[in-house]
């Protein structure tokens, strides 16, 4: 393929192939870093949906410090009828489809019979290996997994996935754009079913719904151990690190010395989970009761507000924290 076109802090527009939450996210962020933003989606009414997102999701940006115009400039953002118009106006391409394996390998494959060499392509799938995702393209070498966290406007971080045949400037290229975009890129070092947040996600997801089964807990109890007491420690230290420190001066040994053998008892997977007609059932009962009667849309507005001071607070805890020198995360 050779190098990219563009180098990553010299783009100065993004096709949006999809404009569903995710590809609106992206969108409001692009916008807020003063990049013009191509969009195709044929889905109806999905332009008005992206342009309200994009609204609602400005404050937060501004709050944020990442936007700085009073309003949207939703005149940068330009919808598209063909797939082939987006990408030719477009410096490089991000994928937003439903999370399908078959409807994004063949958008993808669409997307670079139609680029041109060099024109990078990124996919914010949440868990379909990228192997599978460039198989179908004359230029797999371009397409990379750049998958964000919703909402994808505000969260930091990044996952960049490389395929068997994605190239290493590619790669490189992906990180270098998601730090231009203000993320924080992880780069993982072979490909996985659900990438790794998601696997790292799930698994606690999982012993949550155990607990629900289990009746060990109220939903609103089982979602408050996480609130108030994993989440507010893991914003600063991971599980790994949080594990290394609970081992006080021993560090990770001494920690596995003192409680290996409970850690063990405690990580023990049990039972595989399916989602029977039972369990579906329990889980849409558990939502009902979490949300007390208010729509997702008023959820994610008050999420969103919330998120900006605690990602203010994590970005300068970052700054301060020990054996890095003050160098900054983000």
């Amino acid at each position: 393929m050779g190098l990219p076109a563009v180098e990553p802090d010299k783009v100065t527009s993004v096709g949006m192939l999809g404009a569903g939450s995710v590809g609106a996210g992206w969108a409001s962020l692009m916008l807020a870093k003063g990049l013009r933003v191509n969009a195709y989606d044929t889905g109806e009414g999905a332009e008005a949906r992206a342009r309200a997102f994009i609204a609602r999701a400005w404050p937060s940006l501004r709050k944020l410090g990442v936007a700085s115009a009073a309003e949207a400039p939703l005149d940068r953002l330009v919808f598209y009828p063909s797939l082939t118009d987006m990408v030719e106006a477009s410096d490089v391409i991000q994928e937003n489809a439903p999370e399908d394996p078959a409807m994004k390998r063949r958008l993808i494959a669409e997307a670079d019979a139609v680029a041109p060499v060099g024109k990078i392509i990124l996919s914010s799938t949440g868990g379909v290996p990228p192997t599978e995702l460039q198989a179908d393209c004359a230029h797999p070498e371009r397409v990379v997994v750049f998958h964000p966290f919703v909402p994808a406007h505000l969260m930091p971080l990044v996952e960049i996935v490389p395929g068997l045949e994605t190239s290493a400037e590619t790669t490189a290229w992906a990180m270098g754009f998601a730090r231009f975009l203000g993320k924080h890129p992880v780069q993982l070092n072979r490909e996985s079913v659900g990438h790794m947040a998601n696997r790292l996600q799930f698994a606690l997801v999982r012993e949550a719904v155990r607990c629900l089964l289990e009746g060990l807990a109220t939903p609103s109890d089982i979602d408050a151990a996480v609130r108030y007491g994993l989440a507010p420690r893991w914003i600063l230290t991971g599980g790994l690190m949080t594990l290394h420190m609970a081992g006080g001066a021993g560090g990770m040994r001494g920690i596995l010395d003192h409680a290996g053998g409970a850690i063990e008892q405690w990580w023990r997977t049990g039972d595989p989970l399916c989602l029977t007609e039972d369990v579906r059932a329990a889980l849409i009962a558990a939502g009902a009761e979490l949300s007390s009667g208010a729509a997702n849309d008023a959820w994610g507005a008050w999420r969103d507000d919330q998120l900006v001071p605690l990602l203010n607070i994590q970005s300068q805890a970052d700054l301060s924290q020990p054996g890095l020198n003050g160098k900054a995360s983000l």
